[in-house]
């Protein structure tokens, strides 16, 4: 029986979601897992809510909300699953389900799923920045945690093209739209086959609410002059 530890967000419209997918897998119904959850701070969300007004779109953003699930759900649902404070055990591996807060590197292996290719969409907010770098395309790329932010061993990736006009919302929501990739990539951890990125753009930072402002309106305007 594998012992593995989810870190994840306090966010009950994607994060939440993502890890109850999991959870509900019959391959890992004998696992046993234990799951930290940490906050999302006031002023990333209100970034969050500013970037959906000027990129996304409300209704599909009120659809995944009305489905929403909370951790106490998650923790009647699943009773292989008990809800932790801190790491005090050794796992076969963790999983990092669009967790936030910084992972330390433990003595064994961490996973994250990260939103965007690690060459040229390492970073947060990859939502807001493919407007920025008007990006074609976003990868969803499975891979082991590393000293650097978004740098390591790629076990699994999936390339989505975009449609020209997309809404920040349906990135955002990718990978609620892409599910079995989940499944798929912690099935890959076993097979040790990865791949590794040889040159890494620059990260991209949660955007100051000056840079947010500006550049949202630069584009807004931009696209309706």
């Amino acid at each position: 029986m594998k012992n593995i530890i989810i870190y994840t967000t306090n966010d009950e419209v994607v994060s939440l979601k993502l890890v109850d997918k999991l959870l509900s897998e019959e391959d890992f119904k004998s696992y046993n897992f234990d799951i930290i959850v940490n906050n999302s701070s006031l002023l990333r969300k209100i970034k969050v809510l500013i970037v959906f007004c000027f990129f996304g779109s409300i209704l599909e953003f009120y659809r995944q909300f009305k489905n929403k699930i909370s951790i106490k759900e998650i923790l009647n649902k699943h009773k292989n699953c008990k809800l932790i404070n801190k790491v005090e055990n050794n796992y076969d591996y963790g999983l990092n389900i669009y967790g936030l807060k910084k992972i330390n590197l433990e003595k064994f292996k961490i996973y994250n799923f990260h939103l965007g290719s690690l060459k040229n969409q390492r970073g947060s907010f990859i939502f807001f920045y493919k407007y920025i770098f008007n990006w074609d395309q976003i990868d969803l790329t499975f891979h082991e945690v590393n000293k650097k932010y978004d740098v390591g061993k790629i076990y699994n990736r999936r390339t989505i093209d975009l449609d020209k006009d997309i809404k920040a919302t349906r990135i955002c929501f990718l990978y609620l739209y892409n599910l079995d990739f989940l499944k798929e990539s912690v099935k890959k951890i076993e097979l040790h086959n990865f791949t590794e990125n040889k040159n890494y753009e620059k990260i991209n930072l949660v955007p100051s609410f000056f840079r947010l402002l500006n550049l949202s309106i630069k584009y807004f305007f931009g696209r309706t002059n």
